[in-house]
């Protein structure tokens, strides 16, 4: 009984799938074209294929890492691996990471609503309508979240149709010809950009214990789901780096809603309108889904998660009503860019190299 119970309280690998493309894309894809056409110029779709092949080697580290240990999420097995003492110091930093992501995310999130749909709403309006939803469907337990993420993911076929509109206007494939203009350095410069535009994918280390039948098929639903998100960013880069010049590109922060702009059909006029209405879901579910790792990283027991859920919503709110001018958080981007390749990238592989090199993990409860 006890352990149909804990079975009933797990997702589907289907719901991860869905949960995984929706932790990974978010607001990010909007200025992705302009950000790696800075530096990868016309080879910029070039460069979110190679992050999605960095984002497939850190999918497999961690893998590695939670098969290791496929009861506990990332805060318990570094205490395993490093002791109580230092593994608890790197959980600090870890639930920092979360919570200052999850501040940025809803930041960007509120920025972008007031300049493109509701300019006279003032800020703390639209954050607190946001974090209360966000602490509405989180406070609950993964699977309703997953069930939320996993319809969300459908607005996606909703937007891909949107953007075939743009095919009507005149398009010039010179702008991205010859392939490799910009040269590898350049390129490699612009995957780091689509690298940090594409993170989300780390939740799988506070998830691994909620997912059902992992022993069989877990790496190719997260493959596949990186697959999907990394073909959704570098279809998007693509069809902006044919819309717009080289010079025009540089100087539009979210060139994917400016090629809506000039978009219209018989049914329904300003599409960057419709397109950015819908594009609030996804950006929200970012916000959930860090407010819900920052959660998951501090409670120990299940009776303390909806207070921990609660008193990070207020933190995470609290963060973003902090007013950051452009300079300020462009250098919050960047400080939270240095974090993550600590934690997210850094943190994972020296806890795999660890975990063989002292013979570290457990045995499945299952």
């Amino acid at each position: 009984m006890e352990k149909e119970m804990k079975h009933n309280k797990k997702i589907s690998k289907f719901q991860l799938y869905f949960l995984l493309i929706q932790c990974q894309i978010g607001i990010g894809v909007l200025s992705l074209p302009s950000v790696t056409q800075k530096t990868a110029k016309g080879d910029a779709w070039l460069s979110t294929i190679i992050a999605g092949i960095g984002i497939e080697v850190i999918l497999v580290i961690y893998w590695l890492l939670l098969r290791r240990f496929p009861t506990s999420i990332l805060t318990e097995v570094t205490e395993k691996i490093l002791g109580k003492m230092v593994g608890r110091i790197l959980n600090g930093f870890i639930y920092i990471y979360f919570v200052l992501v999850g501040s940025y995310a809803l930041i960007l999130c509120i920025r972008l609503t007031n300049r493109w749909i509701l300019p006279l709403t003032p800020p703390w309006i639209l954050a607190l309508f946001i974090i209360i939803a966000s602490l509405y469907l989180t406070i609950d337990d993964i699977r309703i979240v997953a069930r939320f993420f996993t319809f969300a993911s459908f607005l996606y076929i909703a937007l891909i149709v949107i953007s075939l509109f743009n095919f009507s206007h005149e398009l010039d494939i010179h702008y991205v010809i010859p392939v490799g203009q910009s040269g590898l350095k350049n390129i490699m410069l612009g995957s780091n950009e689509s690298l940090i535009s594409m993170l989300g994918f780390e939740i799988l280390l506070v998830i691994y214990p909620n997912i059902q039948n992992k022993e069989k098929g877990y790496l190719k639903t997260i493959s596949f789901a990186n697959l999907s998100v990394t073909t959704l960013y570098t279809y998007f880069v693509f069809i902006n780096l044919i819309s717009f010049s080289p010079r025009v590109i540089k100087q539009i922060k979210e060139p994917v809603l400016y090629m809506f702009r000039g978009l219209s059909s018989e049914i329904i006029d300003r599409l960057d309108l419709v397109f950015v209405t819908v594009w609030i879901v996804p950006m929200t579910t970012s916000v959930m889904a860090y407010l819900f790792m920052a959660s998951k990283s501090l409670s120990k027991q299940k009776n303390s998660y909806s207070k921990i859920v609660v008193v990070n919503s207020l933190l995470i709110y609290a963060i973003s009503l902090i007013p950051f001018d452009d300079e300020k958080l462009n250098q919050f981007s960047k400080f939270i860019q240095y974090l993550s390749y600590g934690l997210v990238f850094g943190a994972p592989l020296l806890l795999l190299l660890l975990s063989y090199m002292f013979k570290k993990q457990e045995m499945d409860e299952m």
